[in-house]
């Protein structure tokens, strides 16, 4: 089978296919044939050598595909069953612990992009019915973060307002989450044509930051000077404005760190307009089912950029590496 791997070196450019065996399972395992997975952020840093992983180190936390097999004391799935990969495996339900971290795919576990994977039969989720194994595949890291984000920490609700950075997977996802749940969205991006998408997705407002540098100011006149109940932080470069643009009282939700691992930040700031700094690493599997279903209540569709076929894996990383697109980036198996 083939893997998608960063070898003999660090870099996007290293980034290649690697021939392995099939993987047996145990009892307690089941052998899954993957047939499209996602791209994340945390596999470009990955290959670029974040965590120094031994090479070659095969990459990915998203993975969508069909049970092929179970071992003899799998009782959860059959034979056929589409499912889904969970990103923090071992955090199963309630608050995420530190032993949970051990469990993380593509870092301290063994990545999934590969042709086929043996996963307990715990960390796997069913996969909704009704989407695509591309659909579908764009989910367990960004939509989870997304969910967690929009719904367990910052427990949006109808008629407020949430301010999102970018139109990666994560923030539209977010974006979908919030306008099913009834609450304005303020989005933010460098480009008018990334806006246009995300204003027929269903964003009320759109800034340009590069246009509009004191962009928090924008903000503000969208919520007649109050600001934002929830702000999603993908950056850290722009802290300030996210903290000027948020409501006293208000929440934001940590779930990147695209300008880099340390920003300053106003602590003077957060104690006068009592913000609640909240950092978001995806969610535990009892969060994603429940995602699972809001999705399909509320007929949601996960927003696909491009489908690249496994054969082209190094040409899918080089368009994510760019940032040209929106939402998520596929590759098939």
């Amino acid at each position: 089978m083939k893997s998608i791997v960063v070898n003999g070196g660090y870099g996007v450019e290293r980034i290649s296919l690697l021939e392995q065996d099939i993987p047996s399972i145990n009892e307690r395992e089941v052998l899954v044939k993957v047939v499209a997975v996602s791209l994340n952020q945390l596999d470009l840093m990955l290959a670029k050598g974040a965590f120094e992983k031994p090479l070659p180190h095969i990459l990915g936390s998203d993975a969508v595909g069909v049970v092929e097999q179970i071992g003899s004391e799998v009782t959860a799935f059959k034979t056929g069953d589409r499912v889904s990969t969970h990103y923090i495996q071992g955090w199963q339900k309630g608050e995420l612990k530190p032993e949970d971290l051990k469990t993380r795919l593509g870092i301290e576990q063994r990545g999934v992009f590969s042709e086929y994977i043996a996963v307990p039969e715990e960390f796997l989720v069913n996969a909704p019915s009704k989407l695509t194994f591309e659909e579908v595949a764009a989910m367990p890291l960004a939509g989870v973060t997304a969910w967690e984000a929009i719904s367990n920490v910052g427990e949006l609700t109808a008629g407020q307002t949430v301010l999102l950075q970018g139109t990666g997977g994560v923030s539209i996802f977010a974006l979908q989450f919030a306008k099913a749940k009834g609450a304005k969205v303020v989005i933010l991006s460098g480009s008018d044509k990334k806006l246009k998408t995300a204003k027929e997705l269903g964003a009320d407002v759109t800034i340009n930051y590069v246009s509009e540098p004191e962009w928090a100011g924008k903000v503000l006149d969208a919520t007649a000077g109050l600001g934002v109940d929830l702000a999603l932080e993908m950056s850290w470069t722009g802290i300030a404005q996210t903290l000027k643009a948020t409501k006293f009282g208000g929440k934001i939700a940590v779930v990147g760190m695209l300008g880099g691992i340390s920003a300053e930040i106003s602590v003077l700031d957060v104690m006068l307009k009592s913000i609640s700094i909240t950092g978001v690493q995806a969610g535990s599997k009892a969060s994603f089912e429940a995602m699972n279903q809001f999705i399909e209540n509320n007929h949601i569709k996960p927003v696909i950029d491009k489908v690249f076929p496994l054969s082209h894996s190094n040409e899918a990383f080089r368009h994510f590496d760019e940032g040209k697109h929106i939402g998520k980036v596929i590759v098939q198996f």
